[in-house]
């Protein structure tokens, strides 16, 4: 099995939501040692409503809290309306002024 680069760049990044061989959710939590970042946050659809989100939030938030950041983030798709009630429960907020630049290279 090939698993994202930053397992093994950034220990820790990478957190998994485990069920006996199945991987049930992940989250990556990246620190450049001023921000701290979630990414490609998800949950089986077949095991939502089960904490598994929350409870892989709270070891993302601890990390964060342990490498001495203050403020996570997370990017969200404007389009992503199953995932914004997720995230205001679990104490996010969304900042509507920003917008996000990126270039293709």
């Amino acid at each position: 099995m090939r698993w994202p680069r930053c397992s093994a760049g950034t220990p820790g990044a990478l957190i998994l939501a485990v069920d006996g061989e199945l991987i049930v959710g992940s989250v990556v939590a990246g620190f450049d040692g001023w921000r701290c970042h979630l990414y490609r946050f998800a949950v089986h659809p077949g095991r939502r409503r089960e904490g598994i989100g929350r409870r892989l939030l709270d070891a993302a938030e601890r990390r964060f809290r342990a490498l001495g950041g203050r403020r996570a983030d997370a990017m969200v798709l404007e389009d992503n309306a199953l995932a914004h009630p997720a995230w205001a429960a679990a104490g996010y907020e969304r900042q509507p002024a920003w917008r996000r630049w990126v270039k293709r290279l």
